[in-house]
């Protein structure tokens, strides 16, 4: 018997009968194809995956034959393939336009007699996929990765606690409470008398000296600033107001000096 073209495991194609038909209704359901429609669709499976060109489908199928054809007709050729490959049970569209080029298969083929690819063991099986149903995704984290989400957890935590302690101060204010009772007065830098939360009145003063000069503090002459001390951070906070916060008439600015320290050095 004469050799047969399997579409996709779905659709037969028989160049010397002209027809394609659907393998679970074969023959009762072939729809037969003219002559130039399938002589095309065999020049393109014959060459699956390869681009022809126009050029070289109107000199195979036409002018072989002695016809001479425009351009539309073979666009209209390449429409009747694709309807009867539909019309068949091919649900994918198996040949491709390629602009200003040509058409190419991307079909799926298995060839042989219609006896042989009528056969249902000769499908292509299946690849069997491991069952990962039961396995839990395991997760990895680099080194590198690590050290990223710790920086950026401690960075939104450092700023939270600094939100927070703002808002004591701004709360405590309004009850005419002053927070920096308890602050001792270690000088003054740029202008403005310093006072700093630490126990250690020499180890305020020599950190308030390698913070100015690293980072000069934004006084002017009559400003109060506070430098404070917060273990759950590793950095400064420092708030610097016009006058000594004693009532919500001072008018302050905060900063935050991310920078780590030890308090027992």
């Amino acid at each position: 018997m004469k050799n047969a073209f399997l579409i996709n495991e779905t659709v037969l194609f028989e160049p010397d009968a002209r027809r394609v038909c659907s393998r679970t209704h074969y023959p009762e359901r072939a729809v037969i194809m003219h002559g130039p429609v399938s002589e095309c669709l065999l020049q393109l499976l014959e060459h699956n995956d390869q681009l022809l060109t126009q050029r070289y489908l109107f000199a195979t199928v036409w002018e072989k034959q002695g016809a001479v054809v425009t351009t539309n007709a073979l666009y209209q050729t390449i429409a009747s393939i694709r309807k009867a490959l539909k019309t068949a049970g091919l649900a994918d569209n198996v040949i491709i336009t390629v602009p200003k080029a040509g058409f190419k298969s991307i079909a799926q083929l298995r060839t042989g007699t219609v006896d042989e690819l009528m056969e249902r063991n000769k499908t292509v099986p299946l690849p069997v996929l491991p069952d990962i149903s039961t396995e839990e995704p395991k997760h990895v984290a680099t080194p590198a990765a690590s050290r990223v989400w710790t920086s950026r957890i401690a960075y939104w935590l450092a700023g939270g606690l600094f939100l927070l302690s703002c808002s004591v101060l701004i709360l405590t204010l309004r009850q005419g409470e002053s927070v920096f009772a308890r602050y001792q007065p270690i000088g003054k830098s740029a202008g403005c008398e310093v006072y700093s939360s630490w126990h250690d009145k020499e180890k305020s003063h020599s950190i308030l000296a390698a913070l100015s000069q690293r980072f000069p503090l934004p006084c002017k002459s009559g400003d109060v600033a506070y430098l404070t001390l917060n273990h759950s951070q590793q950095g400064i906070s420092v708030i610097i107001c016009d006058r000594i916060p004693v009532n919500s008439a001072a008018r302050c600015q905060s900063i935050f000096y991310r920078q780590p320290y030890d308090e027992n050095e």
